[in-house]
């Protein structure tokens, strides 16, 4: 293998949809994200996938629950983690709704669904006015693509200069948000064929294949995502008591392939945060 990278692993913590009465140990205020934050940092996390909630844990894109969830993440541990919030519709905001939670909030990163973003042409100015923005601001996207439909249109975006920069960091979805998902490793195929090599591509997964997802992605020099978002399960089919379990797995993975880990600076210099 060529260009081998310093493997980023970023935690998702609790996502959109689980709540406490659905798994426990899912962190939802401010002071557990904070410590999840913490102990998945010690793990070998370099990036935090950020969802907050609502009084009734229902998802929110509140900026106003945004500052405090930061505040206490970036108390417990500093520049240590790349703060990523995300922007996710949910079936509840609509395109300008989300970029206004980027604008107002203004974080490190945020996690950007092309669909959501631009489901259709008459969204395409709107758009592009939004990616322009975010990269002159210095907030760096990442973009989830779900298939490879998903993943040509991003390529065509890229060349007629709706998405501003050379490189970009995309995550590659293998599943769907389902009941009792589980994604198949050999999905990933299809996606890389058609993804733009000059990108940092990173991989989530649902179930308790996804250490089996992540272990490809791994190998082929791609980047992983992980958490209680995608999966609460060990590759055992135990249930993990807390995310940073997940993230040691993956850690544990990477030294089968002589991947280093990559701690937050090396990430913002990988995704061209600076």
């Amino acid at each position: 293998m060529t260009d081998t990278q310093p493997l980023m692993i970023a935690i998702a913590p609790n996502g959109a949809r689980k709540t406490q009465q659905d798994y426990p140990t899912v962190p939802i205020s401010p002071e557990e994200l904070a410590n999840t934050a913490s102990d998945c940092l010690k793990a070998g996390a370099c990036m935090i996938h950020l969802h907050v909630r609502d009084d009734k844990q229902g998802h929110s894109l509140d900026p106003n629950r945004y500052a405090p969830a930061i505040a206490a993440i970036r108390e417990q541990v500093g520049d240590q983690l790349i703060i990523q919030i995300t922007t996710e519709a949910v079936g509840i905001y609509r395109p300008e709704e989300q970029i206004e939670v980027v604008k107002k909030v203004k974080p490190e990163a945020a996690s950007i669904a092309l669909k959501e973003f631009c489901p259709d042409e008459s969204h395409e100015q709107q758009a592009a006015q939004f990616f322009e923005w975010m990269f002159k601001e210095g907030v760096a996207p990442q973009y989830i693509l779900y298939d490879e439909r998903d993943i040509e249109r991003f390529n065509h975006f890229c060349e007629r200069g709706l998405i501003p920069g050379d490189t970009h960091s995309i995550l590659l979805v293998l599943g769907r948000y389902t009941e009792n998902q589980e994604s198949n490793v050999e999905d990933l195929n299809p996606l890389l064929e058609v993804v733009n090599k000059s990108h940092r591509w990173w991989l989530c997964a649902f179930g308790k294949t996804e250490a089996q997802c992540m272990s490809r992605a791994i190998e082929l020099n791609g980047h992983c995502r992980v958490g209680f978002e995608n999966n609460t399960s060990m590759p055992d089919g135990k249930s993990a008591a807390a995310n940073h379990q997940l993230v040691e797995v993956v850690a544990d993975s990477a030294q089968a392939f002589n991947r280093s880990i990559a701690n937050a600076d090396q990430a913002r210099e990988l995704m061209s945060f600076r």
